[in-house]
């Protein structure tokens, strides 16, 4: 309420001011009427048919020397508040007779040079119209009416002070609680307590299952707790509750048809019941019910009262599942923030030194564990075995499957110049262990820098890129990728390579590099990047990475990109 713009209104209502006006214009025999603070008139000069009617009541019962209100020689006007009797206001009138002072009205008639006669005959139509009966009996009700209204405002604004405290208390209870389960019990147990009910609980939406699943219950038996499902779909009273109208009540559980499990309710001696849905940002999360042993209809207070429990426990809840989420997710970054340093260590952090050839080599993972992969892998005779490898996928699988890929790889390599059969026996390493949607683009081969030569199995990969006298020489195959197909019979070729060639393998990642306008990087700007050179493989790398990024400016990265760069001595 806004203080600075309070109405006489506020405070009281209308038939209070048009009775307290009549009776004051009755008693005081005066024409009278009450206007607001900017003058507007709130009551009518008229009395109020009510209190013209009582009038003519208390007159008739006059005339007939009996009246209902009165006990002996009292007025009596009863104080009633929410149907209980707590007091009596009690008005004696007194007999025939003024009573007034002879000793004072011949002292006041000497006084003005009046006969005492005249001056008591003055007092005694002064004091019959003060005493006018009707109207006095009138304010006795009144008055007895207004003490009423003051106790049962005093009854409600402690009732509303009790509740308010009770829900703060629900509040600051599951504000503080971090497990789900100590929730829900703590909250339906204080719902109980709260309004006074026999027993709560509270039921959660698993919209999967279409139930409505029992989670809590305050004072309810594992027999009525167990009774059966609850559907989502076919619980016409919750779903009355989870609609906007907020609430849904039953007055007789035995009866109702909407009742699921009657005969449950009245071995579990529960008659009436109260359902109010919880929500969470508008988003219905589960029901709140309270029962009782007798029939009981609640009041709006009562419905309001609950539905501020209930949003509480809503926000509650979530707060408690947030908080498991959060605790959950932070534990499994922890765990891939372990893992992609493991990847990293996978990963060769410097090329081998190897005599007619400098290497040099990029590995950008787009995420915190890539499905990408290099390595150098030494072999006898200075030779070097050079592998990159794209894995499906992207996260936990593919680093996974990386790993494994990797693993047999070095595995197999005894087999120095059969390339073939190491690539065979490592897809069907994959055929075996992974599914066809797990697959592997893998370029591997072994450079023999003393002769010259290279030899190389390409499984489904971008092709090798040969950099001669500003030509491009692309290292193609035909061979299905790897996890697909364990038939697969695969071919290796062999490259004959000169001085001051510089050999290019790398992933899709460098060609799918996307910029803001959702432009691919694309195979023509890869082939013009590699076309500058380079003085060294590792001013290679770093020129080719620098138009890609020149490209991509502050685009999101949305793959791996992987590179190595062989420039021959």
């Amino acid at each position: 309420m806004d203080g600075e713009n309070l109405k006489l209104t506020d405070f009281m209502d209308l038939q209070t001011l048009q009775e307290i006006q009549d009776n004051f214009a009755s008693i005081a025999n005066v024409r009278a009427t009450i206007t607001d603070a900017d003058g507007s008139v709130l009551t009518q000069p008229q009395p109020a048919r009510e209190y013209i009617r009582r009038q003519m009541v208390l007159a008739a019962a006059e005339d007939q020397r009996s009246t209902p209100q009165k006990e002996g020689t009292e007025y009596v006007a009863p104080i009633i508040v929410n149907e209980q009797r707590l007091g009596t206001l009690r008005m004696s009138v007194k007999g025939s007779g003024p009573g007034f002072d002879d000793g004072k009205l011949e002292s006041l008639a000497n006084k003005f040079g009046l006969e005492t006669k005249q001056i008591r005959s003055i007092a005694t139509q002064l004091s019959k119209a003060r005493n006018d009966r009707p109207a006095a009996i009138q304010f006795l009700f009144l008055l007895a009416n207004a003490i009423a209204r003051l106790c049962y405002q005093e009854f409600q604004l402690r009732q509303r002070i009790d509740e308010l405290t009770a829900v703060y208390s629900v509040t600051m209870m599951l504000a503080d609680a971090r497990e789900l389960s100590t929730v829900l019990q703590r909250t339906v147990q204080v719902v109980a307590e709260l309004m006074e009910t026999k027993a709560a609980s509270i039921r959660l939406i698993d919209r999967e299952r279409d139930e409505l699943v029992i989670m809590a219950g305050y004072n309810l038996s594992e027999e009525y707790l167990a009774k059966g499902p609850v559907r989502l779909s076919t619980a016409e009273i919750d779903k009355i509750a989870l609609s906007p109208v907020g609430f849904e009540y039953v007055r007789n559980m035995a009866a109702d048809p909407r009742v699921q499990y009657p005969q449950e309710s009245v071995r579990e001696g529960i008659v009436s019941m109260l359902s109010v849905g919880m929500r969470y940002k508008g988003r219905a999360v589960g029901a709140l019910r309270v029962y009782t042993a007798t029939e009981q209809k609640f009041s709006p207070l009562k419905i309001d009262l609950l539905k501020a429990v209930a949003a509480q426990a809503a926000a509650a809840i979530e707060n408690t599942r947030l908080v498991k989420e959060t605790l959950e997710a932070q534990a499994l970054e922890k765990q891939v923030q372990l893992a992609a340093d493991v990847q990293q260590r996978m990963i060769p952090q410097t090329p081998p030194t190897v005599p007619g050839v400098e290497l040099a080599s990029v590995y950008v993972p787009c995420f915190q564990l890539g499905g990408d992969f290099y390595d150098f892998i030494p072999l006898p005779g200075d030779n070097i075995g050079l592998a990159v490898a794209d894995v499906a996928g992207k996260g936990v699988p593919a680093s996974l499957i990386m790993a494994s890929v990797r693993a047999a790889l070095r595995a197999q390599v005894d087999n120095v110049y059969y390339l073939y059969e190491v690539i065979r026996r490592v897809n069907l390493m994959l055929c075996r262990d992974t599914t066809p949607s797990e697959f592997v683009t893998l370029f591997y081969g072994v450079l023999d820098a003393r002769n010259k030569l290279f030899t190389f199995c390409n499984a489904g990969h971008p092709p090798g890129l040969i950099l001669r006298d500003g030509q491009i020489i692309e290292l193609t195959a035909d061979n299905m990728v790897l996890g697909v197909d364990p038939d697969e019979v695969y071919r290796q070729t062999v490259f004959q390579l000169k001085t001051g060639d510089i050999l290019l393998i790398h992933t899709d990642g460098l060609t799918d590099a996307m910029n803001f306008q959702q432009e691919l990087f694309g195979k023509q700007r890869l082939l013009e990047a590699f076309k500058k050179g380079g003085d060294t493989a590792e001013l290679v790398t770093e020129n080719i990475l620098w138009e890609i990024r020149k490209f991509v400016g502050m685009a999101n990265p949305t793959d791996d990109i992987t590179m190595i760069v062989a420039k021959i001595q």
